[in-house]
Protein backbone atom coordinates (compact mmCIF):
# COMPACT_ATOMS: atom_id res chain seq x y z
CA UNK A 1 0.00 0.00 0.00
CA UNK A 2 2.66 2.30 1.00
CA UNK A 3 4.81 1.41 -1.70
CA UNK A 4 1.83 1.95 -4.50
CA UNK A 5 1.32 5.54 -2.75
CA UNK A 6 4.64 6.81 -3.49
CA UNK A 7 4.21 5.65 -6.84
CA UNK A 8 1.23 7.75 -7.05
CA UNK A 9 2.95 11.30 -5.47
CA UNK A 10 6.03 10.92 -8.15
CA UNK A 11 3.65 10.60 -10.63
CA UNK A 12 1.62 13.06 -9.98
CA UNK A 13 4.71 15.38 -9.39
CA UNK A 14 5.73 14.55 -12.72
CA UNK A 15 2.23 15.41 -14.76
CA UNK A 16 2.76 19.15 -12.47
CA UNK A 17 6.28 19.97 -13.90
CA UNK A 18 5.24 18.82 -17.57
CA UNK A 19 2.11 21.61 -16.90
CA UNK A 20 4.46 24.59 -15.45
CA UNK A 21 6.98 23.86 -18.29
CA UNK A 22 3.78 24.05 -20.80
CA UNK A 23 2.98 27.27 -18.99
CA UNK A 24 6.51 28.93 -19.87
CA UNK A 25 6.80 28.40 -23.43
CA UNK A 26 3.13 29.57 -23.74
CA UNK A 27 4.39 32.56 -22.11
CA UNK A 28 7.83 32.85 -24.00
CA UNK A 29 5.66 32.85 -27.44
CA UNK A 30 3.17 35.46 -26.41
CA UNK A 31 5.91 37.73 -25.48
CA UNK A 32 4.88 41.79 -26.47
CA UNK A 33 7.14 44.03 -29.17
CA UNK A 34 7.76 46.42 -26.32
CA UNK A 35 9.11 43.72 -24.51
CA UNK A 36 11.44 42.52 -27.13
CA UNK A 37 12.56 46.39 -28.31
CA UNK A 38 13.70 46.60 -24.11
CA UNK A 39 15.14 43.45 -24.54
CA UNK A 40 17.38 44.55 -27.81
CA UNK A 41 18.05 47.95 -26.13
CA UNK A 42 19.78 46.20 -22.86
CA UNK A 43 21.74 44.05 -25.35
CA UNK A 44 23.04 47.16 -26.98
CA UNK A 45 23.58 48.43 -23.59
CA UNK A 46 25.73 45.63 -22.64
CA UNK A 47 27.70 45.62 -25.79
CA UNK A 48 28.43 49.62 -25.36
CA UNK A 49 29.36 48.78 -22.26
CA UNK A 50 31.88 46.10 -22.94
CA UNK A 51 33.43 48.82 -25.65
CA UNK A 52 33.90 51.59 -23.20
CA UNK A 53 35.19 48.76 -20.98
CA UNK A 54 37.41 48.40 -24.01
CA UNK A 55 38.68 51.55 -24.03
CA UNK A 56 39.60 52.41 -20.53
CA UNK A 57 42.08 48.91 -20.70
CA UNK A 58 43.60 50.22 -23.46
CA UNK A 59 43.80 54.17 -21.98
CA UNK A 60 45.15 52.11 -18.58
CA UNK A 61 47.64 50.57 -20.73
CA UNK A 62 48.71 53.51 -22.08
CA UNK A 63 49.16 55.67 -19.15
CA UNK A 64 51.02 52.87 -18.07
CA UNK A 65 53.51 53.39 -20.71
CA UNK A 66 53.99 56.77 -20.11
CA UNK A 67 54.53 56.05 -16.74
CA UNK A 68 57.15 53.59 -17.56
CA UNK A 69 58.60 56.01 -19.62
CA UNK A 70 59.34 58.34 -17.28
CA UNK A 71 60.49 56.11 -15.05
CA UNK A 72 63.18 55.28 -17.15
CA UNK A 73 63.78 58.39 -18.08
CA UNK A 74 64.25 59.70 -14.36
CA UNK A 75 66.27 56.40 -14.32
CA UNK A 76 68.75 57.65 -16.85
CA UNK A 77 69.12 61.36 -14.55
CA UNK A 78 69.91 59.62 -11.97
CA UNK A 79 72.23 57.66 -13.83
CA UNK A 80 74.41 60.63 -14.38
CA UNK A 81 74.61 61.18 -10.56
CA UNK A 82 76.12 57.98 -9.79
CA UNK A 83 79.50 57.78 -7.90
CA UNK A 84 82.45 57.24 -10.65
CA UNK A 85 85.24 57.02 -8.84
CA UNK A 86 85.57 57.06 -5.18
CA UNK A 87 82.94 59.96 -3.92
CA UNK A 88 82.90 61.93 -7.18
CA UNK A 89 80.19 61.94 -9.45
CA UNK A 90 79.69 62.33 -12.83
CA UNK A 91 79.14 65.74 -13.32
CA UNK A 92 81.29 66.16 -10.74
CA UNK A 93 83.92 64.63 -12.94
CA UNK A 94 82.96 66.42 -16.37
CA UNK A 95 83.20 70.20 -14.09
CA UNK A 96 86.45 69.35 -12.87
CA UNK A 97 88.21 68.24 -16.60
CA UNK A 98 86.62 71.75 -17.79
CA UNK A 99 88.36 73.84 -14.72
CA UNK A 100 91.39 72.32 -15.18
CA UNK A 101 92.09 72.81 -18.94
CA UNK A 102 90.58 76.92 -18.22
CA UNK A 103 93.92 76.77 -15.48
CA UNK A 104 96.06 75.22 -17.74
CA UNK A 105 94.71 77.81 -20.99
CA UNK A 106 95.51 80.54 -18.34
CA UNK A 107 99.44 79.27 -17.32
CA UNK A 108 100.17 78.73 -20.97
CA UNK A 109 99.06 82.20 -21.67
CA UNK A 110 101.22 83.51 -18.97
CA UNK A 111 104.20 81.33 -19.60
CA UNK A 112 104.49 82.43 -23.13
CA UNK A 113 104.40 86.42 -22.06
CA UNK A 114 107.04 85.68 -20.10
CA UNK A 115 109.23 83.59 -21.99
CA UNK A 116 108.49 85.07 -25.09
CA UNK A 117 111.16 87.96 -26.39
CA UNK A 118 111.24 90.68 -28.74
CA UNK A 119 113.50 90.07 -31.62
CA UNK A 120 114.09 93.87 -31.37
CA UNK A 121 114.95 93.50 -27.74
CA UNK A 122 118.05 91.67 -28.86
CA UNK A 123 119.87 93.42 -31.34
CA UNK A 124 123.08 95.11 -30.79
CA UNK A 125 123.27 98.57 -31.36
CA UNK A 126 126.32 98.86 -31.47
CA UNK A 127 126.91 97.27 -35.01
CA UNK A 128 124.92 99.63 -36.39
CA UNK A 129 127.69 102.15 -37.67
CA UNK A 130 126.99 103.43 -40.87
CA UNK A 131 124.87 106.46 -40.96
CA UNK A 132 122.68 106.81 -44.02
CA UNK A 133 120.35 109.96 -44.62
CA UNK A 134 117.64 110.66 -47.13
CA UNK A 135 116.07 113.98 -48.51
CA UNK A 136 112.39 114.68 -49.21
CA UNK A 137 109.84 116.83 -50.02
CA UNK A 138 105.80 117.09 -49.15
CA UNK A 139 103.02 119.65 -49.79
CA UNK A 140 100.79 120.50 -46.69
CA UNK A 141 97.35 121.07 -48.19
CA UNK A 142 95.53 122.88 -45.10
CA UNK A 143 98.73 126.02 -44.04
CA UNK A 144 99.00 128.92 -46.00
CA UNK A 145 102.45 130.22 -46.68
CA UNK A 146 103.41 133.30 -44.82
CA UNK A 147 106.36 134.76 -45.32
CA UNK A 148 107.22 133.96 -41.32
CA UNK A 149 108.11 130.65 -42.75
CA UNK A 150 110.92 131.37 -44.34
CA UNK A 151 112.26 132.59 -41.22
CA UNK A 152 114.08 129.20 -38.97
CA UNK A 153 113.29 131.01 -35.79
CA UNK A 154 109.97 132.73 -36.01
CA UNK A 155 107.15 130.70 -34.05
CA UNK A 156 105.07 129.67 -37.12
CA UNK A 157 108.12 127.86 -38.24
CA UNK A 158 109.33 126.17 -35.30
CA UNK A 159 105.75 125.55 -34.79
CA UNK A 160 105.20 123.77 -37.68
CA UNK A 161 108.83 122.28 -37.77
CA UNK A 162 107.97 120.16 -34.93
CA UNK A 163 104.76 119.12 -35.65
CA UNK A 164 106.12 117.67 -39.27
CA UNK A 165 109.45 116.48 -36.98
CA UNK A 166 106.84 114.27 -34.67
CA UNK A 167 105.04 113.04 -37.26
CA UNK A 168 107.74 111.52 -38.73
CA UNK A 169 109.52 109.86 -36.30
CA UNK A 170 106.33 108.69 -34.85
CA UNK A 171 105.62 106.85 -37.95
CA UNK A 172 109.31 105.67 -38.95
CA UNK A 173 109.86 104.37 -35.23
CA UNK A 174 106.48 102.51 -35.63
CA UNK A 175 107.38 100.36 -38.42
CA UNK A 176 108.10 96.84 -37.56
CA UNK A 177 110.47 97.22 -40.38
CA UNK A 178 112.25 100.15 -40.50
CA UNK A 179 111.67 101.11 -36.45
CA UNK A 180 115.10 99.34 -35.42
CA UNK A 181 117.16 101.52 -37.56
CA UNK A 182 115.08 104.77 -37.81
CA UNK A 183 117.42 107.79 -35.37
CA UNK A 184 116.33 111.02 -36.37
CA UNK A 185 114.00 113.11 -39.09
CA UNK A 186 114.29 116.99 -39.10
CA UNK A 187 112.79 120.06 -41.37
CA UNK A 188 115.62 122.31 -43.77
CA UNK A 189 113.07 124.59 -44.94
CA UNK A 190 109.70 125.97 -45.99
CA UNK A 191 108.86 127.49 -49.61
CA UNK A 192 105.92 129.02 -51.13
CA UNK A 193 103.21 126.79 -52.71
CA UNK A 194 100.29 125.27 -50.12
CA UNK A 195 103.57 124.91 -47.83
CA UNK A 196 106.03 122.75 -49.36
CA UNK A 197 108.21 121.77 -46.56
CA UNK A 198 112.06 119.72 -47.13
CA UNK A 199 112.83 117.25 -44.84
CA UNK A 200 115.12 114.74 -43.92
CA UNK A 201 115.57 111.51 -42.20
CA UNK A 202 118.74 109.54 -40.37
CA UNK A 203 118.79 105.66 -40.15
CA UNK A 204 121.77 103.80 -38.77
CA UNK A 205 122.57 100.33 -40.10
CA UNK A 206 125.74 97.42 -39.70
CA UNK A 207 128.36 97.47 -41.83
CA UNK A 208 127.33 94.88 -43.99
CA UNK A 209 124.43 96.44 -45.19
CA UNK A 210 124.23 95.67 -49.43
CA UNK A 211 120.57 93.90 -49.21
CA UNK A 212 119.72 96.07 -46.73
CA UNK A 213 119.89 99.35 -49.00
CA UNK A 214 118.62 97.38 -51.67
CA UNK A 215 115.50 96.41 -50.17
CA UNK A 216 114.13 97.26 -46.62
CA UNK A 217 116.12 100.68 -46.99
CA UNK A 218 115.58 101.46 -50.56
CA UNK A 219 113.97 105.15 -51.47
CA UNK A 220 110.97 103.45 -52.90
CA UNK A 221 110.46 101.60 -48.98
CA UNK A 222 110.38 104.33 -47.33
CA UNK A 223 108.17 106.88 -49.78
CA UNK A 224 105.46 103.94 -49.39
CA UNK A 225 105.88 103.07 -45.57
CA UNK A 226 105.17 107.19 -45.25
CA UNK A 227 101.80 107.13 -47.62
CA UNK A 228 100.46 104.16 -45.69
CA UNK A 229 100.53 106.14 -42.88
CA UNK A 230 99.18 109.09 -44.36
CA UNK A 231 96.66 107.17 -45.58
CA UNK A 232 95.39 105.49 -42.71
CA UNK A 233 95.54 109.03 -40.61
CA UNK A 234 92.61 110.29 -43.10
CA UNK A 235 90.48 107.99 -40.71
CA UNK A 236 91.14 110.47 -38.31
CA UNK A 237 89.14 113.87 -38.13
CA UNK A 238 91.39 116.00 -35.68
CA UNK A 239 94.68 115.53 -37.13
CA UNK A 240 96.77 119.10 -37.33
CA UNK A 241 98.41 118.44 -40.47
CA UNK A 242 96.67 116.96 -43.91
CA UNK A 243 99.80 115.79 -46.27
CA UNK A 244 99.07 114.91 -49.79
CA UNK A 245 100.18 111.46 -49.93
CA UNK A 246 101.25 111.90 -53.81
CA UNK A 247 103.62 114.62 -53.03
CA UNK A 248 106.06 112.86 -51.31
CA UNK A 249 109.44 112.58 -52.71
CA UNK A 250 112.87 111.04 -51.17
CA UNK A 251 116.08 110.30 -52.46
CA UNK A 252 119.60 109.12 -50.70
CA UNK A 253 121.84 112.39 -49.70
CA UNK A 254 125.47 111.93 -48.65
CA UNK A 255 124.77 113.61 -45.15
CA UNK A 256 126.64 116.79 -45.82
CA UNK A 257 124.25 120.06 -45.42
CA UNK A 258 121.48 118.60 -43.24
CA UNK A 259 120.68 121.29 -41.31
CA UNK A 260 117.28 120.78 -39.08
CA UNK A 261 115.44 123.85 -38.17
CA UNK A 262 114.88 122.95 -34.89
CA UNK A 263 118.57 122.63 -34.12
Amino acid sequence: MTTENTINGIALIEIKETEEATENSHVMDVITPNEQENMNNGNEETEEATEINQLCLMRDGNSQNEQNETNRGKQRCRSSSRYVFWKCKLWMCILSVFILLAIATVIGLVLYSVVYVDEDEKIDKTLYVVSRYYNGTLRIVNQEFTPELLLPKSQKSEFLSGQLKDMLSRFYNSSPALGRYFVNAGLNSFSNGSVTAYYWLKFEIPSEHSKLIKYTLSEEVLVNVFRQHLYDQELEENRNLHIDPSSLSLQVANGKGVASLNQ
